[in-house]
């Protein structure tokens, strides 16, 4: 029987960070993505658990983490909290899964940090410019930007929700909940916009050239009816890296974990474990 905890409260970093920490055995650090928690690993950390011990941590200003008003939310400032959490636990080295962000994350910590990698599971990642949600760039403009970040709560959440999901009955009460949770505060909306508006670093095009250089594993896996990323986002990627695959999953949207967890589940230990 593998060991399954509830979620903890610890201090990483100086933040308070909420964490579900389960299983035992190598590491497994799982991302979400953006105005997301450890929620959205739900159905997959009992399966991961029976294999690696995993780490869901929500991330700063997210969930029920510390969401500091003076918190560096680009994602270079996100990689160096995630290197943080990695040495408060002494992990020298882990497997990454990733959706959405926390691919973007993952990626990005294989590249500036590559010896703390084993291998990368980037679930609906949105690792090029085009790929970025169009819904939410408003938040980088001008003016109207800080009105959209004042408005972001359950009608824009559920909006979003009906674009990432394709199993709708995913949208309930405990959805809305868990990631309305951190929009309730000012901090809260101000952290998504804030990872928003550096989402693109001034040097992302020399970034993209990149990718190339990330040799690890890598397993760039895509709902089919993902609008953000698409298949041929998720191609254009793995191409552009040397040693990965793509894997398109039928039936699944931007969040294949949440949507269909037993394909995305097996897909991810068959190649966690190759």
């Amino acid at each position: 029987m593998y060991n399954v905890r509830v979620t903890e409260t610890l201090t990483i970093a100086g933040l308070k960070t909420s964490l579900i920490r389960a299983g035992k055995g190598e590491p497994l650090i799982l991302l979400h993505g953006l105005g997301a928690s450890n929620y959205s690993w739900r159905y997959s950390i009992p399966e991961l658990a029976k294999h690696y011990e995993v780490f869901a941590p929500d991330l700063p200003g997210f969930g029920r983490t510390d969401k500091p008003w003076d918190f560096d939310y680009s994602i270079h400032g996100i990689h160096t909290w995630i290197l943080a959490f990695m040495d408060h636990f002494g992990l020298k080295k882990a497997r990454f899964a990733g959706n959405s962000m926390g691919g973007v994350l993952s990626l990005w910590t294989a590249m500036e940090a590559p010896s703390r990698v084993e291998r990368l599971a980037l679930i609906g990642t949105p690792a090029y410019v085009e790929n970025r949600p169009k819904m939410l760039w408003p938040l980088s403009w001008p003016v109207i930007g800080r009105v959209y970040e004042w408005a972001l709560g359950d009608v824009a959440l559920r909006f979003i929700a009906n674009a990432t999901y394709v199993d709708k009955s995913l949208i309930d009460a405990r959805m809305m909940a868990e990631y309305g949770h951190a929009l309730k505060s000012a901090e809260g909306r101000r952290a998504v916009a804030e990872f928003v508006r550096r989402a693109v670093p001034p040097d992302h095009r020399e970034r993209v050239e990149r990718y190339r250089d990330v040799k690890h594993s890598t397993l760039v896996l895509v709902g089919e009816h993902d609008r953000m990323v698409g298949r041929a986002g998720g191609e254009r990627l793995a191409k552009a890296m040397p040693n990965a695959i793509f894997f398109q999953l039928a039936g699944a949207g931007h969040a294949p974990q949440e949507d269909l967890p037993e394909p995305t589940n097996a897909r991810l230990l068959e190649f966690f474990k190759s």
